[in-house]
């Protein structure tokens, strides 16, 4: 299972570089996190904070883990 979160609002160029303002900045959610399960499967959902779509993360790894789908 792979596991992503992404913040829409900033980019960085490079990894060592500054954050830079996406043409999304300050419009609607900021980050989008997905997971690609084991069958191929693709998850995708937003939210307006970090703590959230993080914890929702954490959630669908632990569900997909006692279904046996790691």
């Amino acid at each position: 299972m792979t596991i992503h979160l992404e913040d829409r609002w900033y980019r960085r160029p490079r990894p060592q570089g500054d954050r830079v303002r996406t043409a999304r900045h300050g419009q609607a959610a900021r980050y989008r996190a997905h997971f690609i399960d084991g069958n191929g499967t693709r998850k995708t959902k937003t939210f307006h904070s970090r703590r959230d779509a993080e914890r929702w993360l954490a959630k669908t790894e632990v569900a997909h883990l006692r279904k046996g789908h790691a």
